[in-house]
This record gives C-alpha cells, sequence and structure tokens, in this order.
C-alpha cells in the first residue's frame, strides 16, 4: 500500500510536469520575429491562470478566428479576421454566455450594422449603422417584444434629421427633427389614439414661438407663446401640461447610444 509521502511526491511531481508542458506550450505559442512583431499563435493568460485570449498573429496583426475570455473563463468575445480591408466580424457575449452584440469592424473602427442585446431577456435592444466608426444613418430602439420603440437619424456621429419615438402599440408618440445634435423645426406629442396632444416648435433644444396644448376632443386647451426657452405665461399651464412638457425634455437622450466597450475590452 502506498504510503502519503510516496503519494504527495507524485502529486507534486505531476503538478510540476503540467507546469512544465503549459509553459512549454506558450513558447511554442508566444512567438516573435526579429523585428519584434507577434507571429503564429499566442495565449495570453490572468493570475489565475485562465485565459484571456488565444489567436492567430502575422506581422503583429490578428488573422483568423480570436476567442477572448473573461477572467472568469467565460467566453467574452470572438473576432474573425480577414486579410482583405482589414475587415473583421465580432460576437459579443455577456458574462453569463448570453449574445450581447455583433458586428463588423473595419480596422478597429465599428462600420456597417451593429446589433445589441439585453442582458435580461435576450431580446434585441439596439440596431445601427457605422461608417468608419461614426454613426451614420438610422438608429432603432425596440421594445422586449422587437417593436420599435424609437428612431433616430444620424450623420458623423450627430443626430442629424428625423427623431421619432413610439407607443407599444406602434401609434407616433413624439415627432420632431435634429440638426447638429440638437432638436430644431416642428415637434409634436401624439395621443396613442393618433390625435395631437402638443404642438410646438425648437431652435436649439429651445421652445420657441408658439405652443399649443390640445384637449382629448382636439379642441385647442391652451397656446403659449415662447422666446427661446421663455414662455409668455407658463404660469397658467396645468400640471398635467407641465408633466408633458417635462417627459419631453426627459425623453431627449432618455436612451443612451449602446457601446460594447462599457463592459468588454479589445484584443490587445
Amino acid at each position: 500500500m502506498l504510503n502519503k509521502k510516496f503519494i504527495i511526491t507524485i502529486l507534486i511531481f505531476s503538478g510540476l510536469l503540467t507546469w512544465n508542458i503549459l509553459a512549454q506550450q506558450d513558447t511554442v505559442f508566444n512567438q516573435t520575429d526579429a523585428k519584434g512583431l507577434r507571429q503564429g499563435y499566442w495565449k495570453k493568460y490572468y493570475p489565475n491562470g485562465n485565459l484571456i485570449y488565444k489567436g492567430f498573429f502575422k506581422d503583429n496583426k490578428p488573422v483568423g478566428l480570436f476567442h477572448r475570455y473573461y477572467e472568469s473563463g467565460a467566453l467574452k468575445v470572438k473576432i474573425s479576421y480577414t486579410e482583405v480591408n482589414n475587415l473583421a466580424r465580432a460576437t459579443w457575449f455577456y458574462e453569463n454566455g448570453s449574445l450581447a452584440a455583433k458586428g463588423n469592424y473595419s480596422g478597429t473602427a465599428k462600420d456597417s450594422i451593429w446589433e445589441y442585446y439585453s442582458y435580461y431577456d435576450n431580446s434585441l435592444k439596439t440596431k445601427e449603422t457605422y461608417l468608419n466608426g461614426l454613426r451614420n444613418g438610422f438608429s432603432y430602439h425596440f421594445y422586449p417584444d422587437g417593436s420599435l420603440l424609437e428612431k433616430t437619424e444620424w450623420k458623423n456621429n450627430e443626430k442629424d434629421g428625423v427623431w421619432e419615438q413610439y407607443y407599444p402599440g406602434g401609434t407616433v408618440k413624439t415627432k420632431g427633427t435634429y440638426k447638429n445634435n440638437k432638436l430644431n423645426g416642428p415637434f409634436y406629442v401624439f395621443r396613442e389614439d393618433g390625435g395631437v396632444s402638443v404642438q410646438g416648435f425648437f431652435i436649439d433644444n429651445l421652445r420657441h414661438n408658439k405652443w399649443v396644448f390640445y384637449k382629448d376632443d382636439n379642441s385647442i386647451d391652451l397656446e403659449v407663446k415662447y422666446d427661446y426657452g421663455k414662455p409668455d405665461k407658463e404660469d397658467v399651464l396645468t400640471e398635467k401640461q407641465k408633466e408633458i412638457l417635462r417627459l419631453i425634455e426627459e425623453n431627449q437622450g432618455k436612451y443612451d447610444e449602446p457601446d460594447e466597450t462599457n463592459f468588454m475590452q479589445n484584443i490587445r
């Protein structure tokens, strides 16, 4: 019968052998050329021994499929790099394994369509279009059931064009226009039945000119004249009307544009 001392010696030797094999593998994997450029397969580890990433380099640039991990060992991102036009396809994951985001890179810049998913119910939260790392075209926010909640038009990473928010049933809730990242032009708030609740005008995010509040029967309830944000008779506004204006201000920029770097890192 083997004694405890012998068993302990065997275990220690096995552990050292395993460590030496891993060290040799890393030596084989993590190679640089005479210029110091990474070449071939590379691995990098957290202090706890779990992988940070693994993948293939050519002249210090990633090529093919890369995997990056959370410190817990869970997969964080899969990125498939091409040698043509410096393009890459990325799929990001939350630490619980559910899909977080997916889209394309051109170099290190986001390109074409990106989609972002909810951590809580896995539903599509946001869809937007990039060109050279800048938002261009429409971005869309969705309710958990997939129906459209909001759409915003972008040009060179600034809100510029149509902005609309929707009720869960699909009817328009608010409608306005952005120019240079600020609301400019006619603005409407609609009831869920489609009738107009408020009609007004913005100049650089400031209420300006005549604002009209309507009753549920579509008759005029109140008219207020604004001069670059200053009303001529705000004291006559009802609490309901004040609440509508408060919600208008609150809903500007309510839905943050997603950024996967908030919870993930790029491969280095």
